[in-house]
């Protein structure tokens, strides 16, 4: 049960976060929104770690810990790079196809047995989640203001890597897990931002940084919902659950921006959430 309300609120979350990083990445850049939210964002983890005293999980996850460290920081800055170049309502949704990599993985390599109804439920949220990406047809792909597409598809692959590395790394703990992905992804950001900074392709304008923090405290604690989410139930059930975020993040787009939903969209929507319900059910 828990792992069902930590990842939808992890969803819910995400969803917020991603919106607002979004409009922060287009209006400073990709580079600097992922290291200030990932800055703002580890702060709050090393209090928690430090009031909570739980053990070290030990280094033999340190192979898994690169991994997730190098995957979420280019996985960040590629997502919001993304989002700042496409439509929200086309992108956001594409990254959460990366679902289903974990998904697959956890039921074929890590031994995972969803029940059918769960099973199916998988399966309906990922259909959905590809129609509401059906929106962007080949010529998009190739063209016009839907050039963010190919991006967005690398960033699935991507952010398959990471999922399976967190679940990993989390296993033992779920807040050492979230402290040792930044501990490797954190510095990987902040040498890019300052080579950025250095030779001028990128600029850290005054009041950018409390306009962005809001995205790393929110990013932060779905991280941690998440962490907790795949070290209480299967990884396969919660990577789902927690990757409907876009729901979220295209209604925000629809109300804030007003980029409006074609009927293909309305009916993936639908989809996602026919699959949240199986999986609760099952």
């Amino acid at each position: 049960m828990w792992t069902l309300v930590l990842s939808l609120g992890a969803a819910s979350t995400w969803g917020v976060a991603d919106f607002i990083g979004a409009i922060r990445a287009r209006n400073y850049s990709a580079l600097l929104v992922a290291v200030y939210s990932e800055l703002v964002g580890m702060l709050p983890i090393l209090v928690a770690l430090y009031l909570v005293h739980e053990s070290f999980p030990g280094w033999h996850l340190l192979p898994w810990v690169i991994v997730a460290g190098v995957a979420g920081s280019v996985g960040h800055v590629v997502f919001f790079t993304a989002l700042a170049r496409g439509p929200i309502g086309v992108i956001a949704p594409i990254f959460a196809c990366s679902s289903a990599g974990p998904a697959v993985i956890a039921v074929s390599m890590l031994g995972e047995r969803p029940s059918i109804m769960q099973l199916a439920g998988i399966l309906v949220a990922i259909a959905g989640v590809a129609l509401v990406s059906r929106h962007a047809g080949e010529g998009d792909i190739k063209h016009g203001k839907y050039g963010a597409v190919p991006l967005a598809l690398i960033g699935v692959a991507i952010l398959t890597m990471f999922y399976v590395s967190m679940d990993q790394i989390s296993q033992d703990s779920a807040l050492w897990g979230v402290t040792m992905q930044r501990a490797v992804g954190l510095p990987i950001l902040m040498v890019g931002l300052a080579i950025g900074l250095r030779r001028g392709t990128t600029t850290a304008p005054r009041g950018s940084f409390l306009a962005i923090a809001p995205v790393g405290l929110m990013d932060t604690a779905a991280l941690v919902a998440f962490a907790y989410a795949t070290s209480l139930g299967n990884l396969s059930v919660a990577v789902v659950l927690s990757s409907l975020y876009p729901v979220v993040t295209i209604l925000l787009a629809r109300i804030k921006l007003d980029e409006r939903l074609s009927t293909v969209q309305r009916i993936g929507a639908g989809f996602a959430l026919l699959g949240v319900v199986a999986i609760v059910l099952g």
